[in-house]
């Protein structure tokens, strides 16, 4: 089941919810309920590997219940995951070979510090549910979607694409 199924379901669950509390007078802990079944679904998707990573290891891109460092260039198409942890990424010596290098940041109950050289071209796509995510130059992604593009970029020329997903968790992306 995908986050947007999901989290549908919970949005009309909560109307079904205030509608019978409201016309039947029938009070049950509703947000108890969800809270349960998001656990239920967080779980799930940890089973199934839908976050990037088998299990509950952490690995050289992966902080479940502890703290990594990434500094200087990156894989393209790689993926940083901070779990109940902290994942410290710092691409300010990064170099672009490719038309377009993609990383994914991922902080669930989590947090993410990554740091970018001024003269980076960036491009960053945020998503937030019950997190935060703090962009370059005061810009702010809370609950939904934002996006950022930095002064010098230009889609002709070689960037970086940052996709980044907080979920009860925060992710702060400053440049230097």
């Amino acid at each position: 089941m995908g986050a947007g199924i999901f989290f549908g379901i919970v949005i009309i669950l909560i109307g079904i919810s205030i509608l019978i509390k409201v016309v039947f007078k029938i009070d049950f802990p509703v947000f108890k309920i969800l809270f349960g079944l998001f656990l239920i679904y967080l779980g799930a998707k940890f089973l199934l590997g839908s976050f990037g990573f088998l299990g509950f290891s952490s690995g050289d891109s992966n902080a479940v219940f502890s703290e990594i460092n990434i500094e200087g260039n990156v894989d393209d198409k790689r993926e940083y995951n901070a779990v109940f942890g902290k994942a410290n990424i710092d691409l300010r010596g990064i170099v672009l070979t490719k038309k377009v290098t993609t990383i994914e940041v991922n902080a669930v109950f989590g947090g993410c510090n990554i740091l970018l050289d001024n003269d980076t071209p960036v491009r960053i796509k945020a998503e937030a549910v019950f997190g935060g995510i703090n962009l370059p130059e005061g810009g702010s992604g809370g609950f939904g979607n934002s996006s950022y593009k930095s002064k010098n970029f230009d889609e002709t020329q070689n960037y970086l694409y940052i996709k980044a997903n907080a979920v009860f968790g925060g992710i702060k992306i400053n440049k230097y």
